[in-house]
């Protein structure tokens, strides 16, 4: 087993204001006939954009933008996003999903337009609200929901649906999508949840088989791997195999030191 495991609200629906540190910036805006506008604000009304627009004089004009003439929206990196990416590397998927709640919902107003980063912070938070299991979240998840384009995700929020609406469908899908070697998301939270089933019965190695599976095999999903290193010792120690549980809490101490698995391992093990 390798040593390192695997990573203001906007202001209304017609009002979204990119000066403000919680919302996400653009750069520039690429329409179709070739030219470009470096907008300061921007607000979507329907299918129209309303930028401000720095004039030569150093004053702001107002311009109206219609989105079919929009080529693509270049965004500017945004520090929320940076951060949350960061508490993901970490495992802290609580901090995720604070940090991206408000984002979520303002890229979901551009998630049509080309350039949006709807998939980005979509990667960080669907994975997040999968292991926290919050209600609340999940619930705003599936009302702003749209899909992404990425088979990935979109079968990911599909397999999210289904574990609340048809348990024994979720369960099947599980299992297939948990294929040997496979090292997509929608597999590697099959793998935790058949992980925790296995636990829950006392099958000790079908649970290491399944959460040793996603530190091996989905190994850049790094906001999973606190959990699976924590249901694995959980499986060690079941088998009385303390030495080993112990060698992979050292493991996740070192690599995820700020994650709540971790204090609950090492209570574990002592």
């Amino acid at each position: 087993m390798s040593s390192t495991p695997r990573h203001w609200l906007f202001a209304t629906t017609f009002l979204f204001t990119l000066v403000s540190p919680a919302c996400i910036l653009a750069e520039t805006i690429f329409l179709k006939d070739g030219n470009t506008h470096s907008a300061t604000e921007m607000r979507r009304d329907g299918a129209f954009v309303f930028l401000k627009i720095k004039g030569t004089d150093g004053g702001l004009a107002d311009t109206l933008v219609p989105l079919n003439q929009v080529e693509r929206i270049e965004f500017g990196e945004s520090p929320v996003l940076a951060e949350a990416q960061e508490l993901a590397r970490n495992g802290d998927v609580a901090g995720v999903l604070e940090k991206t709640a408000a984002l979520a919902k303002a890229q979901r107003i551009y998630a049509d337009v080309p350039g949006n980063q709807w998939l980005e912070v979509m990667r960080l938070r669907l994975p997040a609200i999968a292991l926290t299991a919050d209600p609340e979240s999940f619930a705003e998840l599936q009302k702003i929901w749209t899909p992404t384009g990425d088979p990935e995700l979109d079968i990911a929020f599909r397999l999210l649906v289904a574990e609340k609406t048809d348990l024994e469908g979720a369960r099947t899908a599980r299992k297939a999508l948990a294929k040997p070697g496979a090292s997509t998301l929608p597999a590697a939270l099959s793998w935790l949840a058949l992980g925790e089933e296995a636990l829950q019965a006392k099958q000790w190695d079908a649970a290491l088989h399944y959460f040793l599976s996603v530190e091996v095999f989905v190994a850049h999903q790094r906001a999973l791997q606190p959990t699976a290193l924590l249901g694995a010792i959980r499986a060690f120690i079941g088998k009385e195999e303390r030495a080993k549980a112990t060698v992979l809490q050292a493991e996740l101490k070192q690599e995820y030191p700020k994650a709540p698995q971790t204090v609950v391992g090492e209570q574990l093990v002592r």
